[in-house]
Order: C-alpha cells, then sequence, then structure tokens
C-alpha cells in the first residue's frame, strides 16, 4: 500500500511539473514577435541591392501589339499585389516591359544615365537636377528613351547601359521621401503550352531603396 501511495504521489507531482512547462510554452509562444499582426512582411531592407522578377497574367503573340495584362508590383514588398492595393510601380506594354508609377499613390518616374558605377554603389547624391530627366513611362529604347535595348542579333533585351529609373514620391529627387532606384536585368519570355504561338512575358530587375 505504501508503494502504490509513494507511486501515485509521483505521478502527480510529474503531472504538476508538465503542467507548468507547458504554460510556460504556451505563453512564450503568444509573446512571440511572429504574433504581431502590425509587423511589415518582407519588406526590403534600405541600400540592398534585391531582384524583382514577375511572368504576366496574360500570354499573346510575339509583337508590340498583344496584351500581357497588368501588372502592378509592390517595390516595398518586392511582391505582386493588385490596383487595389499599396504599390509604386506597374508594368504594361509589349511583354509587360514598360514601366510606370503609381500616380495615383503620388509616385514620379525618372531616369538617369551615370557611367562608371554600379547599382549597389549608387547613392542618391549621384542624381542631380542635370542628369535626372522626368519620364511617364519607360519601355525599349527605340524612338523614345527607355529602360531597356533589345539585341537583334542574339534576341535578348537588356538593360541600357549606365542608366538607372528613379521611382520616388517627393516634389523631387533630391527631396525625396521615398526613392527607388532600378536596373532591368531583361525582358524574356516562355511559350504558352494552352495556346500554340502565344507566349508569356518574364520580366526580372534589379533595384534597391535609397529613402
Amino acid at each position: 500500500m505504501k508503494t502504490n501511495f509513494l507511486k501515485i504521489t509521483g505521478m502527480f507531482a510529474i503531472l504538476a511539473v508538465l503542467a507548468t512547462s507547458c504554460k510556460k510554452d504556451n505563453n512564450e509562444v503568444s509573446n512571440s514577435p511572429e504574433k504581431n499582426q502590425n509587423a511589415v512582411v518582407n519588406a526590403i531592407p534600405v541600400n540592398s541591392v534585391v531582384t524583382g522578377s514577375f511572368t504576366t497574367p496574360l500570354s499573346s503573340p510575339g509583337g508590340s501589339a498583344g496584351n500581357w495584362g497588368t501588372v502592378y508590383f509592390s517595390l516595398a514588398n518586392n511582391a505582386t499585389t493588385t490596383s487595389t492595393s499599396a504599390y509604386q510601380a506597374s508594368f504594361n506594354g509589349s511583354f509587360d516591359g514598360n514601366i510606370n508609377a503609381n500616380t495615383t499613390g503620388a509616385y514620379k518616374l525618372a531616369y538617369a544615365d551615370v557611367p562608371s558605377t554600379t547599382l549597389a554603389a549608387i547613392a542618391k547624391t549621384a542624381f542631380t537636377t542635370s542628369n535626372v530627366n522626368a519620364a511617364t513611362t519607360l519601355g525599349s529604347n527605340t524612338s523614345a528613351p527607355g529602360w531597356y535595348a533589345y539585341n537583334v542579333t542574339t534576341h535578348i533585351s537588356g538593360p541600357v547601359a549606365d542608366r538607372y529609373v528613379l521611382l520616388y514620391k517627393g516634389t523631387s529627387v533630391a527631396a525625396a521621401t521615398e526613392l527607388y532606384v532600378l536596373q532591368i536585368i531583361t525582358v524574356g519570355y516562355s511559350a504558352d503550352s494552352a495556346t500554340p504561338g502565344n507566349y508569356f512575358g518574364q520580366i526580372s530587375f534589379n533595384y534597391k531603396k535609397l529613402v
């Protein structure tokens, strides 16, 4: 009887320890930063180069007259979004290679040619009133200034040398309260297996937030 009493007493002691331990673990989880609903998800750090990319929502036959849909892109979170959500840039045109600013959100678009530097090294001071040019949209660098050039030999579109796209909020780049600098990597495409002869646009670009 004494032995059974000791066993039962021991079992209750173990259960009490486990209950205390579980309660402590539950408190630790509830206080975890992951539970903070106000935290910004995937917000990119300032002065760090990141790569953005997307595939167009629609496919179309190759050529400038097709319809690849419009892509809305949050540079703040490096993710595609919708027109009713917060975003800085939208893409449309041939294979969605044209970049535009969200003017409804008070963003502006510009470009500057800055030689002898890189996106990783470039700073806000590189952009002055003498080299910053306002733009409505930037696409292929043909009759109008653009941010990419098409190579007729390789059939690959790449960045215009030394050209940086500026997307900002404020009265000027110098006075910007939010400033992103971008360079396109390529305007590519992939075949739509469901519709022979149609192609999806595949856009990739590097950028960083300066302000």
